[in-house]
């Protein structure tokens, strides 16, 4: 799955969550079950600009210290085994994770399920949360 995927899906799910910490763990949960997903992986250099502009994106409609933030970083973070991996020609057989390892979806050529879940998370940013500043004023006006 591609990095920045699972950083809008970590930062969707956190948007459940009532701490930066449950949203953190939420989103490295969501991590496992989006790589068992059939998709299509990227080459390091594509993935950190992708993962660079979700995470500005989501920092910018959310804030850094946001529960959206901490889930986005939380999905990304298993990840990390696969870029030491990648950089220290590791196989995919001797890595940790299960989902980088046995568990991980099959290869697609396409990127049509990435792309939902992409335009999901970025929705989901766009729409205002029950905490955000515009829900506090309308709460302020209907008192």
């Amino acid at each position: 799955m591609i990095v920045a995927v699972h950083a809008l899906l970590g930062s969707t799910i956190a948007r459940l969550c009532r701490t930066r910490a449950q949203a953190a763990l939420a989103g490295s949960a969501s991590h496992a079950l989006a790589d068992v997903l059939p998709h299509r992986d990227l080459d390091m250099p594509e993935e950190m600009l992708l993962l660079a502009g979700a995470l500005s994106l989501i920092a910018t409609a959310r804030g850094a210290n946001s529960r959206e933030f901490a889930g986005a970083l939380g999905a990304c973070l298993p990840d990390v085994e696969n870029l030491i991996g990648r950089l220290a020609s590791i196989p995919d057989e001797r890595l940790l994770l299960p989902t980088h390892r046995d568990y991980h979806g099959r290869k697609t050529s396409g990127f049509h399920g990435q792309l939902a879940i992409a335009a999901l998370g970025i929705l989901s940013l766009l729409l205002p949360g029950c905490d955000s500043e515009d829900a506090r004023q309308r709460g302020k006006t209907l008192r």
